[in-house]
C-alpha cells in the first residue's frame, strides 16, 4: 500500500460464482420449508391435534396424506377456515419441495465432476452439501499457503483483543461464508460420532468440563477444514490414524 499497489483480490470464475449462488439459493429454499413445516404444525396443533395420526415423522407419507384428508372437504364452514390455510400450505410445501429435489440433483450431479467431493466425502460426517460448499467457496487450494489462513477465511480463528501488553484471543471471527462455517460446524457433529480421532480430539479439548463443549466443537471444525485443505493439496483419501497421529501431536505443542 505504501508504493501505491492495491492488493491483489481473489475473482473466481463465472462458473464458480454460479455454484456458489445455487448453493445458496438451496439454503434458502431449506429455510423456506422449514418455515412452511412449523407454520402447518402450528395450525394443526392450535386446532387440537396435538399428534399426528401415523407412527413415524409427521412428514412422512402416511402422514402428508391424513393432512390433505382433513382439507378434503366440500364446504368450509367460517369455523373451518384455518383448513383453507392448511391446503394453501400444503400446496407451497409440495412446491418448495419439487424444488428442493430438482436443486439437489443439479448439485449432485455438478458435485461428481469434481474429483476433490469424492475427496472430501472420504471424511465421516461429510456428506455432498458440506463438500460442495467448501469446494466451491475454496476454488484454488494454492491460494492458501497455511493451514491457520484457510480457517481464517472461513471465520472459525478467534479474534485478536490486543491493548499495550494485553493480547486476548476472543470468540471466533465468523468472517467469511457464513454457509461454510455452518456446515463444517455440522460435519463436525458428525465426524465426532463417526471417527473416534476426531471424538477423542473433542474429549481431549473439553477435558471433562460441559462448559467447553462449544470450544470444543469449534476445535473440531478448524482441526476438519485442515484436514480439508491437506487432503485437497495432496489428493489422497481421508486417513483415519493419520488424522489420529496430527491430532496428538497439536496437543504435544500446546504442553510443550
Amino acid at each position: 500500500m505504501s508504493i501505491g499497489e492495491v492488493p491483489k483480490v481473489h475473482m473466481p470464475s463465472k462458473q464458480i460464482r454460479q455454484w456458489r449462488l445455487t448453493i445458496g439459493h438451496r439454503r434458502k429454499i431449506v429455510n423456506q420449508v422449514c418455515q412452511v413445516k412449523n407454520r402447518i404444525r402450528a395450525i394443526l396443533k392450535g386446532h387440537g391435534f396435538v399428534k399426528a395420526a401415523c407412527s413415524g415423522s409427521w412428514w412422512n407419507r402416511s402422514n402428508i396424506a391424513w393432512m390433505d384428508s382433513l382439507v378434503q372437504q366440500e364446504q368450509i364452514t367460517c369455523e373451518q377456515l384455518w383448513r383453507m390455510n392448511l391446503a394453501d400450505m400444503l400446496e407451497e410445501l409440495q412446491l418448495l419441495d419439487n424444488q428442493l429435489k430438482r436443486i439437489t440433483k443439479y448439485l449432485d450431479d455438478y458435485l461428481d465432476t469434481k474429483a476433490g467431493g469424492r475427496l472430501l466425502m472420504s471424511i465421516p460426517g461429510v456428506g455432498p452439501r458440506t463438500a460442495e460448499a467448501v469446494l466451491a467457496y475454496t476454488d484454488d487450494i494454492r491460494r492458501f499457503g497455511r493451514g491457520n489462513q484457510y480457517c481464517a477465511y472461513f471465520g472459525l480463528t478467534p479474534k485478536l483483543d490486543e491493548s499495550g501488553q494485553i493480547r486476548k484471543l476472543g470468540h471466533i471471527s465468523k468472517q467469511g461464508p457464513s454457509i461454510v462455517r455452518w456446515l463444517v460446524v455440522e460435519g463436525a457433529w458428525r465426524a465426532i460420532r463417526k471417527s473416534p480421532a476426531f471424538k477423542a480430539f473433542y474429549e481431549r479439548v473439553m477435558a471433562g468440563q460441559k462448559d467447553r463443549k462449544k470450544i470444543a466443537l469449534i476445535a473440531v471444525a478448524r482441526k476438519l477444514l485442515s484436514i480439508m485443505r491437506a487432503m485437497q493439496i495432496s489428493g489422497e483419501l481421508f486417513n483415519e490414524r493419520l488424522v489420529c497421529a496430527s491430532c496428538c501431536l497439536d496437543e504435544v505443542k500446546k504442553s510443550a
